[in-house]
C-alpha cells in the first residue's frame, strides 16, 4: 500500500504488554502532530491554516512542497519549513531548531525529526517492497543456504514490539569540532537528536523464522548484514577486500555481531511504524533498523536485505563512514595508514552527551524585570549501551563547584532494565548568580561512571563530539535602555552564524593534536601547493584549453582552474561551507589566486576528488590580457561597483578612529554616481598583498545602495596579543592603511539575501 494510503497497521494483538497496541501510546501519549508546515516560498509562507489543521496525514500537504524542495528528486515528499537545513537545498540532511527540542522534550513529531540522508529518497511502494533474509545453517556437517522473504503485510502479521528510542546523529554537535579545525563533515549542531515511539518486529524474532539457532555456542564472530536500497557513489575506489571489490555505485550498509542480533535485552528492531504512523519517505518508509543504544548511522533506512554471514560485513559505508580516529589523523594520513580498516575506532554505541534548549541562542532575560526569581534552565542527555542516565550537574563558576539537576524520567525502562531514550533535565538557577557569571555549563552522568570531559578532542569526522556544554553569558543594554543578560550558545548549525566558538577567543588551547596556535603558525609558514598538488594525471587525461573552461560557468555546470589544474566543482556546490556564491564567482575562470588567499593546504588537497584535467598552458598564456568588463546597473539603471568575476580597486577617502582597536573607514566608489551593488544580506571580498601573500577576507559594510558614492566599514584590529603573536593579517592591514591607498574589492558573495519582511 502507497504512503500516502496507510496511515497505521494493526498487528491483533491483544497482550496487555509493551507487545500491545497502543500501550506505548497510553504511556508516552498522546503523540504530537505528525503534519509538516512547509514554507511554500522564500518569505517563509506556509500553507493556510485551514490546510495545515485539516490534514489527516502528511500526504494531504503533497501539493504544498517546501520551496527548497522544488526542481530536486524530493520535492514528492512534503517537508517541514522549520528544519534546518544543513547541505543547502540536497540531499535533505536537517536538525529541528533547539526550541522546537525545548517544546515538545520527549516525543519528537515524526515530521521534526533530524534527518541524514545520502542521497535522494527512495520512492517505494508498501505492496510491492519485501525484505530478504538469507542465512546459513549447517545441519550434519553439511551447509544449508536458506532463503526467507516476507511482504509488508506478512512482516506486520508477526509478534510486534514497540517502544521509544533516541536516535543520535554520530556527527550531532560537530559544528563545534569545526570550528576548532575542519572535519571531513557538515556542520550538525546540537539538535542532531529526536525520539519517536517505534514499532515492528524484533530482529531476533525475524531470524528465528527464518531458521537462525539461537544456540550461542554456534555464534562466534558471526554478523547480521544489513543493507538498503540505495545506490550512493564510491569515493574511495574498489577497496580492500579483494573477494568482494567495491564498485561505482555501493549500497548502503552495515552489521552487527549475530550474538548482539539474538540477544532480547537489545531491542534491535525492524520498524514500519512511528509515532503510531507508517514511517515517513525521509525516515526509511516503507521499513528500516532501528538499533536501540548505536548511533543512528547504523540504522539502515529503506531495507532490503538481511543476511546472516560469517564475519564482519564488508560494506563501503560500514568502513568509510562513523569512525573516531584519533586527533593527529588527518584526511592524507587516515588513508595512507588505513585507519579506515582498524576496528578499534569504530563508532557504535553512543557515548554520554548534554546539551542546554533553554536558554536558546541570543536570548534575554531582563534583569531589572527578574532579579529577585529564578529561571529555569533545562535541556537533554543521553548515552549509549542501554545504559541509565544517572545525574545532571551545572555549573555557574567554570566547574569551581557543579550542581544537581532535577532528572524528569519520562522513559518507562524495559523488561531488561534498559535504558534507550534520552531524558529531560532542569534547574532552577536565581537570578541574581548570573551577576558576574561569564558561562553556564552543564555535564551529565550514567550508571558506568561516565562523565562528559571537560575540554574536546578533535577527530577527522567530528563525531561523538561531547565535552561539557557551555553557554556565554553577556550583559547587555537594549536600544530602549534595558540592561539584560544576553545567552550565547557555541554555535549555530549549519551555515548559520553566531555562536562564542566562531571567535578567536572562543577557540580551545588544544584539541588533542597540539596547540592551536602551534599549528596555525605552521600553516601560516607553509607555502600553499603548486600544481602538483592535484592527484596525479591519470594516463591519457584530457587536457583543455582556456576558452573551454570558460563555457563551464553556471550554477548547473561549473569548472574552475587551481594551479593549471581542472576541476569540476558541480555536485560540490551545495556542500561548500562558504556557499555556492563563492565558487560561481570563480566559474569558468582560473581562481588560483582566489582559492589559496581563502583556503587551507588541507583544502587544496580536498579538491582532488573533482579533478578532471589540465589546463593547456599555451591557451592559458594567450589568453591572459586583461579585458575591459561589461559595466554592470541594477534594474533602476544605477551603475554597479561590485563586480562577482573581477577586482575592483576602492580608494580610502576618509579613516576615522572610533576607540583604541576600532575604525572606521570610507572607500571611495568608482564614481559619485555609482551606487555598491551590495544585496541586503550579502557579503563582499576584501583583498591585499601581505607580505607577499593574497589574503582575502570576507566582510559586510555598515553603509548601503542608498549610499551612493562610497562605502563603509566598521573594523576591529586584531592585534598581537600572548595568544595570538602574529594578530589577525586583514584586519591590522586595514588598520594600517592611509587615506589615498587602495583596497581590492569583489561580490557579492553568501548564501542568503533578504527580499523583504
Amino acid at each position: 500500500m502507497a504512503p500516502q494510503q496507510k496511515a497505521a497497521v494493526s498487528s491483533g494483538s491483544d497482550d496487555e504488554s509493551s507487545f500491545s497496541e497502543g500501550f506505548c501510546e497510553k504511556l508516552y501519549g498522546p503523540y504530537p502532530s505528525q503534519i509538516p508546515v512547509p514554507y511554500v516560498n522564500k518569505q517563509n509562507d506556509t500553507p493556510a491554516a485551514e490546510v495545515i489543521s485539516g490534514a489527516k496525514t502528511m500526504w494531504d500537504l503533497k501539493e504544498c512542497p517546501d520551496h527548497r524542495d522544488v526542481g530536486t528528486p524530493d520535492e514528492w515528499v512534503p517537508r517541514d519549513g522549520r528544519l534546518v537545513r544543513l547541505t543547502g537545498r540536497h540531499p535533505f540532511n536537517v536538525e529541528p531548531p533547539l526550541s522546537v527540542h525545548n517544546q515538545f522534550r520527549f516525543i519528537t513529531p515524526s515530521s521534526l525529526h533530524y534527518v541524514r540522508n545520502h542521497g535522494s529518497c527512495p520512492k517505494l511502494n508498501w505492496d510491492e517492497h519485501t525484505i530478504l533474509v538469507q542465512t546459513k545453517t549447517t545441519q550434519e556437517g553439511s551447509i544449508i543456504n536458506t532463503q526467507l522473504e516476507l511482504s509488508m503485510d506478512e512482516l506486520v502479521a508477526m509478534k510486534p514490539r514497540e517502544l521509544p528510542v533516541t536516535l543520535v546523529c554520530a556527527g550531532n554537535r560537530r559544528k563545534e569540532q569545526n570550528m576548532i579545525r575542519q572535519t571531513i563533515g557538515f556542520n550538525w549542531g546540537p539538535a542532531g537528536v529526536s525520539t519517536n515511539v517505534w514499532k515492528g518486529v524484533l530482529l531476533r524474532d525475524l531470524l528465528l523464522k527464518a531458521g537462525v539457532s539461537d544456540n550461542i555456542k554456534t555464534m562466534a564472530g558471526k554478523h547480521v548484514e544489513f543493507i538498503g536500497v540505495e545506490d550512493l557513489p564510491n569515493k574511495v575506489g574498489i577497496g580492500p577486500f579483494p573477494d568482494e571489490p567495491w564498485g561505482k555505485t555501493v549500497k548502503y550498509g552495515t552489521s552487527v555481531p549475530l550474538a548482539r542480533a539474538m540477544n532480547p535485552a537489545y531491542d534491535i528492531l525492524i520498524a514500519y511504524e512511528a509515532n503510531g504512523e507508517v514511517l515517513q519517505p525521509d525516515h526509511g518508509y516503507p521499513v528500516r533498523l532501528i538499533i536501540p543504544g548505536y548511533i543512528g548511522g547504523r540504522m539502515v533506512k529503506w531495507l532490503k536485505q538481511i543476511n546472516v554471514i560469517e564475519n564482519e560485513t564488508k560494506n563501503h559505508y560500514h568502513y568509510h563512514d562513523n569512525r573516531i580516529l584519533p586527533p593527529q589523523i588527518t584526511a592524507e594520513e587516515s588513508l595512507k595508514g588505513e585507519w579506515w580498516y582498524k576496528p578499534e575506532y569504530i563508532f557504535n554505541e553512543l557515548n554520554i552527551n548534554s546539551a542546554m534548549t533553554q536558554p536558546d541562542h541570543n536570548e534575554t532575560l531582563s534583569i531589572a524585570s527578574n532579579i529577585g526569581k529564578t529561571y529555569e534552565v533545562a535541556g537533554y542527555a543521553y548515552t549509549g549501551g542501554g545504559r541509565k542516565i544517572t545525574r545532571v550537574e551545572f555549573s555557574t563558576d567554570n566547574g569551581v563547584h557543579w550542581e544537581l539537576a532535577k532528572l524528569n524520567r519520562t522513559e518507562q525502562p524495559t523488561d531488561h532494565d534498559m535504558h534507550w531514550c534520552w531524558l529531560w533535565w532542569s534547574f532552577p538557577l536565581a537570578v541574581t548568580d548570573l551577576v558576574g557569571c561569564d558561562e553556564i555549563m552543564c555535564r551529565a552522568w550514567d550508571e558506568s561512571n561516565n562523565v562528559q570531559p571537560t575540554h574536546p578532542t578533535w577527530n577527522l569526522m567530528g563525531m561523538g563530539n561531547n565535552q561539557v556544554f557551555r553557554v556565554k553569558v553577556h550583559l547587555d543594554k537594549t536600544a530602549a535602555g534595558e540592561h539584560v543578560f544576553r545567552f550565547e550558545h557555541p554555535t549555530q548549525p549549519g551555515q548559520q552564524k553566531g555562536g562564542w566558538m566562531t571567535t578567536l577567543a572562543g577557540k580551545p588551547i588544544s584539541a588533542g593534536f597540539g596547540k592551536l596556535l602551534d599549528l596555525q603558525d605552521n600553516e601560516d609558514d607553509s607555502k600553499a601547493p603548486t600544481a602538483a598538488a592535484a592527484a596525479p594525471k591519470a594516463l591519457g587525461q584530457k587536457t583543455y584549453t582556456l576558452q573551454e573552461v570558460e563555457t563551464h560557468n553556471t550554477e548547473e555546470d561549473v569548472w574552475i582552474v587551481v594551479n593549471n589544474k581542472i576541476y569540476d566543482c558541480t555536485e560540490y556546490l551545495e556542500l561548500h561551507p562558504g556557499g555556492i556564491d563563492s565558487i560561481l564567482i570563480n566559474a569558468g575562470a582560473d581562481s588560483t589566486e582566489d582559492f589559496v588567499a581563502i583556503h587551507s593546504t588541507k583544502a587544496t588537497k580536498m579538491l582532488e576528488k573533482f579533478y578532471i584535467g589540465d589546463l593547456d598552458q599555451t591557451s592559458s598564456s594567450t589568453s591572459t590580457t586583461q579585458q575591459v568588463s561589461k559595466e554592470l546597473v541594477d534594474d533602476k539603471g544605477n551603475k554597479l561597483a561590485l563586480n562577482p568575476k573581477h577586482k575592483t580597486p576602492f580608494e580610502l577617502q576618509a579613516k576615522t578612529v572610533l576607540s583604541h582597536d576600532t575604525y572606521m573607514l570610507d572607500f571611495a566608489l568608482p564614481t559619485p554616481q555609482h551606487v555598491l551593488g551590495l544585496p541586503t544580506g550579502k557579503h563582499m571580498f576584501l583583498s591585499a598583498k601581505i607580505d607577499g601573500e593574497t589574503v582575502m577576507r570576507r566582510y559586510t559594510p555598515i553603509s548601503s545602495n542608498y549610499d551612493v558614492g562610497c562605502v563603509k566599514f566598521v573594523i576591529k584590529a586584531y592585534r598581537p596579543c600572548d595568544r595570538f603573536p602574529k594578530g589577525g593579517k586583514m584586519s591590522q592591514h586595514l588598520d594600517a592603511i592611509q587615506v589615498g591607498d587602495f583596497v581590492d574589492m569583489r561580490g557579492p558573495v553568501g548564501e542568503f539575501e533578504y527580499i523583504s519582511n
